[in-house]
């Protein structure tokens, strides 16, 4: 199933699309650190890497992993008990050879 939901969670503002709704509220705290802490003031233009669709992002890509007050997301997203599908949903698309202190 992650591998169906990595296609769609190209940028870290769609990691609330890939959730579950348990996982959502679960991870409010996460989501609400994206949307206010993450969001750039200027979108840019990116391809979706599976359909090549061009289109406007204004969130970094899920490739990056942001730090966020100190600590990355995928920190964030640890420190929740029972939350091994969203830990697994931040490390789907990080590289080990740009992020592996992180991983």
């Amino acid at each position: 199933v992650v591998e169906l939901q990595e296609i769609d969670f190209d940028h870290w503002g769609r990691l609330e699309d890939v959730m579950t709704q348990v996982e959502r509220v679960r991870n409010a705290k996460l989501l609400d650190t994206i949307k206010t802490k993450l969001k750039m003031t200027e979108n840019y233009f990116d391809l979706h890497p599976v359909t090549r669709e061009g289109r406007f992002v204004g969130y970094p890509l899920s490739t990056a992993m942001p730090v966020v007050d100190g600590k990355t997301l995928l920190e964030a997203a640890a420190e929740l008990e029972h939350n091994e599908q969203v830990v697994s949903l931040c490390c789907a698309n990080l590289g080990p050879a740009g992020h592996s202190e992180a991983l």
